[in-house]
């Protein structure tokens, strides 16, 4: 069963859920724009293009999806690669909830930068890979069409003590409470969901 979250103090369902969907939203106003943008620009780059990156140890399988690249003319084998950094975030007073018998504490919600901090001590590569194959989508098996990028994927996944940090890309909503549900069903007993990123200086309440 999914995880559905109930909060106490006053605090409706709905309320926390709904953080969920407008860190979404907001993320992907200002990934639209970007990318549009960026193909004004740069007519022949791409958008969330898989890559790997050896370099961190702590990327689930190396993999990664670029936001934007584009090959730099008249170079061979060159690219820029260019990445949305939100200069718009959720501002809200920490809420804490339930999700089952599981503690939910909501301090932070940044669509591209999620960090769950969890109290599991089994594999979590082991436990999140059929979520991440689905959701990261590595071999774009979601493509419907040639032109088409796929849809509805994660960018990255860190592994890290006691933590995952996810970069939900254009993931719907469902990728988050898929990965809190599993959280949920591996024996979790508490999750604190925050961003590692400092809020910037320009953000301002949604």
């Amino acid at each position: 069963m999914a995880a559905s979250l109930s909060y106490g103090s006053g605090m409706t369902q709905t309320t926390g859920n709904q953080l969920v969907t407008d860190a979404r939203d907001l993320y992907m106003q200002q990934f639209v724009a970007f990318l549009r943008n960026r193909f004004a620009q740069h007519p022949g780059g791409a958008a969330e293009v898989p890559t790997e990156r050896d370099t961190n140890p702590n990327l689930y399988g190396s993999h990664y999806r670029i936001d934007f690249i584009t090959d730099v003319k008249g170079k061979m084998d060159a690219s820029l690669v260019a990445e949305l950094v939100p200069d718009r975030q959720l501002v809200f007073d920490p809420i804490e909830g339930t999700a089952g018998a599981m503690k939910v504490r909501l301090v932070q919600l940044s669509w591209d930068d999620v960090e769950i901090s969890h109290d599991l001590t089994r594999d979590m590569g082991e436990l999140v890979q059929s979520w991440f194959e689905h959701w990261y989508d590595p071999d774009d098996k979601r493509v419907s069409g040639a032109d088409q990028r796929p849809p509805d994927v994660i960018h990255a996944l860190g592994i890290y003590p006691d933590a995952l940090v996810v970069d939900f890309g254009t993931a719907s909503t469902d990728a988050f409470w898929s990965l809190i549900t599993l959280l949920r069903d591996a024996g979790a007993s508490q999750l604190t969901i925050r961003a590692t990123r400092k809020l910037p200086a320009r953000s301002r309440p949604a």
